[in-house]
């Protein structure tokens, strides 16, 4: 029975470490770029989950606008915080008008240059009664991307601290559909200058 279960605790690990050893070669053998976008045409927002099994928390949305074709949201009042979001997409086929983001498959964080993907990771928390996005490493270490500046029971707009904007991710120069939240240091110390 021992033997059983040490087997099985050993194959959990190996299974663990040939996955994250695999995702990081996988990630080593591309080098993405970015590019930047427009940031009125893209919004970050934080979704209440119902409550699920005593669970409730946030979901990370991201919003963009491709066309003009229609609006793919609305914004309540400017200067009313939280800045509530009315997912317009959801009432049409949105095919080339908007586009969404909804996981990690679409979102990552990018810091001078480098993307983070497998070493960090998104997450949304209720602190001082408003919703911050935060970027948390492996290590636990924590940097705060954005916030809502309030709180509410509807989906809030995230405003991202300074330095931080979105890119979209790229390759061999293709453009592809995964969002960063990007920051440069660089760029954030002249504008602190500025």
């Amino acid at each position: 029975m021992k033997n059983i279960f040490h087997r099985s605790i050993l194959t959990i690990f190996s299974t663990i470490f040939f996955t994250i050893n695999t995702a990081i070669s996988a990630q080593a053998n591309f080098t993405f770029d970015e590019v930047e976008i427009d940031q009125n045409q893209v919004i970050a927002t934080a979704m209440p989950l119902s409550d699920l099994n005593g669970y409730s928390g946030y979901k990370l949305i991201i919003l963009e606008q491709r066309s003009n074709e229609r609006p793919c949201w609305s914004e309540s009042e400017a200067g009313l915080y939280p800045i509530l979001v009315e997912p317009l997409l959801l009432n049409f086929n949105f095919s080339g008008i908007c586009g969404r983001a909804t996981d990690s498959n679409g979102y990552s964080i990018r810091v001078d240059g480098n993307d983070l993907s497998v070493s960090h990771r998104l997450i949304l928390q209720n602190v001082g009664g408003e919703i911050k996005l935060f970027g948390i490493s492996l290590t636990g270490d924590k940097k705060m991307i954005g916030r809502s500046r309030g709180l509410s029971n509807g989906m809030m707009k995230i405003f991202l601290e300074p330095g931080w904007q979105f890119t979209k991710r790229s390759y061999q120069g293709k453009v592809l559909g995964h969002f960063y939240f990007s920051y440069d240091s660089f760029a954030a110390k002249q504008a602190e200058i500025e």
